[in-house]
């Protein structure tokens, strides 16, 4: 009934060869988490699932990406964090404050730490919807200056890439919810699809802003 949780940032590969060979996690599972992803996903080596999910900061009104990788086996989860600032301290103390969802072991922490990069993306899509209405606002005083026009084009440029981002996150959180492994509790699977709604949630207002742009 117990589970290790070990977090790495920004991994070497001797650091994940000893990882491989402490774990005995799939060769290609580490070949996947030394490489760089443009697109979440999900893959499933025998008893082993490694997921892929896409981090996101707004840096100078551009989407910086970054990832978060975990390998789930029987009893233990190993997460890797690539190009992101935000550490998972506040998701593993929560996670210690509820020993009844821990319980469920490390299918909940898998979903803890979704639902963390997840809660990132709408901060950002805030923050672009304010640059979006400033412009409006300015569009119905005056014309546009030719600035204003490739700054439009840029942020839905840059809408565009993230909303490529999250229709694979969505098909991550779908597959979670349905995949039968000992170790993935059923219990957990509708907290998957709460994920997925919130992406398509953030999805949907990602569109809502390209229309207006």
């Amino acid at each position: 009934h117990q589970f290790a949780w070990i977090g790495l940032v920004d991994p070497t590969a001797d650091e994940l060869e000893m990882l491989r060979l402490k774990f005995n996690l799939h060769p290609l599972g580490i070949e996947d988490a030394l490489c760089d992803h443009p697109l979440p996903k999900v893959s499933v080596y025998g008893d082993q699932i490694f997921v892929v999910c896409r981090t996101a900061r707004l840096e100078n009104e551009e989407i910086v990406y970054g990832e978060t990788c975990a390998f789930l086996c029987r009893n233990h989860i190993i997460t890797i964090r690539k190009g992101s600032d935000r550490a998972h301290t506040e998701v593993r103390r929560h996670l210690e404050s509820s020993p009844a969802m821990l319980q469920h072991g490390i299918a909940y922490v898998l979903y803890s730490i979704l639902d963390f990069v997840v809660d990132g993306y709408q901060p950002i899509v805030d923050e672009i919807e304010e640059d979006v209405l400033a412009i409006e606002r300015r569009a119905l005083d005056s014309f546009l200056s030719r600035d204003d026009v490739t700054h439009l084009f840029n942020l839905r440029q840059t809408l565009t890439r993230f909303r490529r981002k999250l229709g694979p996150m969505e098909e991550v959180c779908a597959r979670l919810e349905h995949l039968h492994l000992p170790f993935m509790d059923a219990s957990v699977r509708p907290y998957f699809r709460d994920v997925g709604d919130h992406v398509r949630r953030v999805a949907s207002s990602v569109e809502g802003l390209r229309d207006v742009l």
